[in-house]
């Protein structure tokens, strides 16, 4: 019995504790390093498609998540329509795992570990999607779907409100690429939103001569003077979103509680007990690191002329912030799971000990160790989520221009546009590394 015990703990070691990051862990290097091809390649294997043009058949697992991440990486590269089409395609699986019951998972993360749950996005990470959805169609100047999109943003805004959640990094974000929407397609009404930007104080006091809507933030703008200059009939609108960086990540942490206490109390009292009952006591849990990035001050400059750049959100900070008010519930689960883990192993030390004392400790301790060799962590998470998003959002004549993006060391080339009589256009830049 002892031996196949040991022989079990051997090969559930082998494979049994890799978590998410570990399955994309070549992925996320890729990206690291701005090869998003070889990133977006990793992902495809890991989706089980020959081709990010594809869709999975199967919708199992953690295969939503891993799409919603390509979505991020086809934006990088400028695959729009692709982007959006990953972006969609999750946003309705995690529609559905968010809603459905999961005994299976409960039970399995009492005893064994949080990651065999489903996947339940977190607000901040629910929230920015259908806004980074909108850069997508935006970027291809298809305001109708833009529209779909920050409709879909403002139903899911205040079901969250009505949950007494708020997410308001998130929440500044698709208000603000909302309000661009909606100006454009001559909706006035539902433009006017609460974010504080130097760069919409024109927009908003243009459309408050015509819209009677006024909030406590946009009665402050209207009092500060100054009207907006009076629009050349063939002045257009140049908007540019950078997204850089990527949120914090979670990472395995093991922590061999009881370990240290044992040999501690080994040192004090003399008792080796300490060590026979302690020695696997582990806490296994997920927790948030920084994702280090290369990408260091962000500049725009339109033709040959630099463009002013406001932080339009922090979603780094927002998903630390509710990372941290989660906490105390992540480190009950994992002390939850050690204490099962450690009544299961007394039952096994038990039973052994009906042959012998001996036999009755190796068991329980080999029992108890490979219970937290398969104790995966739960480190998923959306980890292509822009850390920052930038914008510039300037008036420009009509015709063509060039717009340049850099970041300290490297940037983007010029990009081209062209700006429609009395129309808009929007460069969308993303740099997950």
């Amino acid at each position: 019995m002892a031996r196949l015990a040991l022989l079990a703990l051997v090969v559930v070691t082998t494979w049994g504790c890799a978590t998410y990051t570990d399955h994309l862990i070549k992925a996320t290097g890729a990206a690291s390093t701005g090869n998003y091809e070889a990133a977006i390649s990793e992902m495809n294997g890991a989706i089980g498609v020959a081709s990010s043009d594809q869709l999975p058949d199967q919708w199992s697992g953690d295969t939503p998540l891993i799409v919603l991440e390509r979505g991020s990486l086809q934006q990088a590269v400028t695959r729009f329509k692709g982007s959006s089409r990953d972006f969609s395609g999750a946003e309705q699986q995690l529609e559905l795992l968010d809603l459905k019951t999961d005994p299976v998972g409960t039970l399995g993360s009492y005893l064994f570990s949080d990651s065999v749950k489903t996947y339940l996005t977190p607000p901040t990470e629910r929230l920015s999607l259908n806004a980074i959805n909108m850069l997508n169609y935006l970027a291809i100047g298809d305001l109708d779907g833009a529209a779909v999109e920050a409709r879909r943003f403002q139903v899911m805004r205040e079901f969250l409100s009505s949950k007494d959640i708020k997410a308001d990094q998130p929440a500044a974000l698709g208000t603000y690429l909302a309000g661009f929407v909606f100006e454009h397609r001559g909706e006035g009404d539902r433009a006017l939103g609460a974010v504080r930007l130097a760069s919409l104080e024109g927009p908003i006091k243009r459309l408050a001569r015509t819209n009677p809507y006024r909030g406590n933030h946009l009665a402050e703008v209207l009092k500060s003077g100054g009207s907006p200059a009076a629009a050349n009939a063939s002045q257009g609108e140049l908007l540019v979103v950078v997204s850089v960086g990527r949120v914090p990540h979670r990472e395995p942490r093991r922590i061999a509680v009881g370990a240290a206490v044992g040999l501690a109390g080994t040192a004090i009292s003399g008792n080796a007990d300490f060590l026979k009952y302690g020695a696997t006591k582990v806490v296994v849990y997920p927790e948030l690191v920084s994702t280090p990035s290369s990408i260091g001050s962000v500049a725009v400059q339109i033709d040959q002329s630099q463009a002013p750049v406001e932080e339009l959100t922090n979603l780094g900070a927002a998903i630390r912030k509710e990372y941290d008010e989660m906490r105390p519930q992540i480190v009950a689960a994992a002390l939850t799971r050690m204490a099962a883990r450690a009544g299961a192993a007394e039952g096994v030390r038990a039973a052994g000990r009906q042959e012998s004392s001996l036999l009755g400790d190796i068991l329980s301790i080999l029992f108890e160790s490979t219970m937290v060799a398969l104790d995966k962590p739960d480190t998923r998470s959306w980890t292509m989520l822009p850390d920052r998003v930038l914008v510039t959002r300037v008036p420009v004549s009509e015709g063509a221009h060039n717009v340049t993006v850099s970041f300290g060391q490297g940037g983007r080339g010029a990009i081209p546009v062209n700006i429609p009589n009395g129309g808009f256009a929007v460069v969308v830049v993303t740099e997950p590394r």
